[in-house]
């Protein structure tokens, strides 16, 4: 029986875990009430009638029937030794054979004495284990003793792991009897002897583990694919018991595939079991244990335990539980850290970047997963300016001067940014780039609307005002480094054109613009449309700017910026928003993204095609907006825009730029020593009466902001996403 269309969307299918004879796969159902286990009734063994029974039932109890009339009898001392191998043995072969059989196993299930004899079996093989380890030079009294007790335990935990198999009334069974009790006592009571033995024989100690991975297995396919069970089960191990941490920390990655595996098949399309990962002390430490081995996995490709670990982090993420998951990852951390995110957090971004990019489907995002990534990203943006000594926001267009540069301020101890220490940060800032990146380009214009009403916005603004002074546009990378503050263009000061670069005109905004597919209106997330080209290659003869290398002064490579491609994925989020959203269109206006955009119209080795990004992104946001076109069209662009250190290049080649009153920059020859005269720029444009903004103070315009968007996010409902990463805040 195949599983639902649902998870084979997504996820792999519960699996039985089984010898290699596979059975076909449960039917996933839905969850339902727990009900009250049974008690478990006396079995007089001695005079038990195994008449018109399955013959393997008849033998396997047979081989229990000495331990188990010893353990009536409260006899405390070990049985013979040929009583265990046959026990072993009897219960080994069994087992085996119900794996190829699916009636066998349920008519085995279906005898009177099997599960309350599997019980004490199980309690008698618990007693003698515990009885043999522990003590000695080797962590056990005798490894002899030892080695059978454990072959005794493996032995039961596959015959339970068979027999529960596909097979409901089994599972229930097993429940009823109470077979999770002794067989978690072993588990733990083996975890802890692999945890705490240093110097166990290697034969000893992974013979042990292959008892703990068996045992593993038959906790799992007592709950697969059995709703009823799992109801019961799934709640003890988050506040009884700390087994599935126990496992996940003790096994190696390979055999962690099974905890991983029950793990699934217990929380899949189930928000309620689900929550018990995050919102319980025991489920928190499950959660980072799982993040952890994510984290190895991701470092090992060959690895298949991964698929798992997909499949459980996917499905929750479906379930609309990412903000859950950032915030359980955040308890218990040191107050005082002075970073915002920590290595679980990005281990978490990066598993979720690689699911964005995933040929098995990405799972589905919400738009309230989005918005709470919306919320993250801002604190983030907030906490980065403030080590770089910037204000938490950027200047307006109108505050700022034209043609100004964005200047930090100092920063105590720190020469550059490059001296300053992020943490992790940076790091979690591009994660959270890339994932609204892929997540914009599919949402309509009433989602885009609310990720703008959430902030998103003013947050990507503020992002590129600080990316425009930690990292200034770079076009020659084989000259010396140049000043980290200087060249740094303003994002929000008055449009000035680009270094050597022409601009937009009136006339561009006043032709009709060309219709666009939302394939080419909208950036793909696909990684290989956008791969980094080679530096942008030089200016023709009579114009190359880039003096001559010395032949004796060789060329180191440059570099990379840890804010390669940031500014990039912010013009593409920009331009995903605006793309046939009216509304976000005028809210970009009113925030100055126009003057940001067009800024950015230019080449930059660190952030290949932002020139091309940028003109999408001012195509996407001038479309069928006369306002937006009527707000370009009266910019012009000012000598101001050309960097400083352009200039001295071209004067040690006997050139200098100007900008003519056309709005044209033109070189020309200074080898008359007389410089040419830069036009004045002209006069500013009321931008004021084009946005519809009275004139206010820049206290009053700051309030009038922070008013309306609160008054926006209180409208949408968004004001518990605010207060879910409240527990991101730190001080500064």
């Amino acid at each position: 029986m195949s599983s639902t269309a649902a998870a084979a969307a997504h996820h792999p299918p519960p699996l039985l875990l089984q010898p290699p004879q596979q059975l076909p796969e449960p039917k996933q159902q839905q969850c339902s009430s727990a009900a009250t286990a049974a008690a478990t009734p006396t079995i007089p063994y001695a005079h038990q009638s195994l008449a018109n029974h399955p013959d393997a039932a008849v033998r396997v109890f047979s081989a229990w029937r000495p331990l188990l009339e010893r353990m009536n009898a409260g006899c405390s001392a070990p049985p013979a030794y040929e009583h265990l191998e046959q026990a072993t043995a009897a219960v080994d072969q069994v087992a085996r054979e119900m794996a190829k059989d699916v009636e066998l196993r349920i008519a085995v299930g279906q005898a009177p004495f099997v599960f309350p004899a599997l019980r004490n079996a199980l309690i008698f093989s618990r007693n003698h284990l515990f009885c043999v380890f522990g003590v000695g030079r080797q962590g056990v009294a005798c490894p002899y003793r030892a080695g059978r007790a454990v072959d005794l335990a493996a032995a039961h935990f596959m015959f339970v792991r068979n027999i529960t198999a596909q097979a409901r009334g089994n599972q229930t069974a097993a429940w009823e009897q109470g077979l999770y009790e002794p067989a978690e006592e072993i588990l733990s009571y083996l975890c802890s002897w692999l945890s705490s033995t240093k110097d166990c024989c290697t034969a000893m100690k992974g013979q042990v583990k292959k008892c703990v991975s068996m045992g593993t297995q038959m906790l799992a396919n007592m709950m697969t694919a059995n709703p009823d069970v799992q109801d019961k089960l799934w709640p003890r191990y988050f506040k009884d018991s700390e087994l599935l941490s126990q496992l996940l920390s003790t096994c190696d990655i390979q055999r962690a595939t099974y905890v991983l595996i029950c793990i699934y098949n217990c929380t899949l399309k189930c928000r309620e079991r689900c929550l018990f990962i995050t919102e319980t002390p025991i489920g928190r430490n499950l959660l980072k244990l799982m993040i952890m081995t994510a984290g190895h996995m991701l470092r090992d490709p060959d690895c298949s335990a991964f698929e798992y670990v997909y499949a459980i982090f996917s499905n929750m993420i479906e379930l609309d539980l990412t903000a859950n998951i950032m915030q359980a990852l955040c308890l218990g951390r040191d107050e005082n850290r002075p970073h915002l995110l920590l290595p679980c957090h990005i281990t978490f971004l990066q598993l979720l970047d690689g699911m964005m990019d995933s040929s098995r489907g990405a799972p589905e995002v919400s738009i309230e997963t989005a918005l709470f990534m919306v919320c993250v990203l801002k604190k983030c943006i907030v906490h980065v300016r403030r080590i770089g000594g910037l204000p938490d926001s950027r200047p307006t267009p109108q505050q700022a001067p034209a043609g100004a540069n964005a200047e930090p301020v100092a920063v105590a101890g720190a020469k550059s940014f490059d001296d300053l220490n992020f943490g992790q940060d940076i790091e979690g800032l591009v994660l959270l780039v890339q994932f609204l990146v892929k997540t914009t380009q599919e949402f309509g214009p009433d989602a885009k609307s609310k990720l703008m009403h959430a902030g998103l916005g003013d947050a990507l603004l503020n992002l590129l005002h600080f990316l425009d002074v930690a990292s200034p546009r770079s076009t020659l990378k084989s000259l010396p480094p140049q000043s980290t503050h200087s060249s740094a263009l303003s994002s929000d000061a008055s449009f000035s054109a680009p270094p050597l670069q022409s601009c937009f005109t009136s006339a561009s905004s006043q032709s009709p613009l060309p219709s666009l597919s939302s394939s080419s209106a909208s950036f793909s997330a696909a990684p290989s449309a956008l791969a980094s080209p080679p530096s942008s290659p030089p200016p023709p003869a009579s114009t190359n700017f880039a003096p001559p290398p010395s032949s004796d002064t060789p060329l180191l490579p440059a570099k990379q910026s840890p804010f390669f491609m940031l500014k990039s994925d912010v013009i593409r989020i920009v331009a995903n928003l605006a793309y046939e959203a009216p509304e976000v269109q005028n809210a970009f206006r009113h925030i100055g993204g126009l003057h940001a955009v067009l800024n950015h119209c230019a080449i930059d080795d660190d952030n290949p095609y932002i020139k091309e990004q940028s003109i999408l992104a001012l195509r996407n946001l001038l479309d069928s907006n006369p306002a937006n076109q009527r707000l370009v069209e009266q910019l012009r662009p000012t000598g101001a825009g050309i960097e400083k250190e352009s200039n001295e290049l071209l004067k040690q080649m006997g050139k200098i730029a100007s900008v003519n009153a056309d709005g044209k920059v033109v070189v020309s020859s200074s080898s008359s020593g007389a410089m040419p005269k830069q036009q004045p720029p002209p006069q500013p444009s009321r931008i004021s009466e084009i946005v519809e903004v009275a004139v206010e103070t820049d206290a009053a315009k700051r309030l009038r902001r922070e008013k309306e968007q609160r008054d926006d996010i209180e409208a949408l409902g968004l004001g518990g996403l605010e207060s879910r990463v409240q527990f991101m805040e730190v001080d500064i």
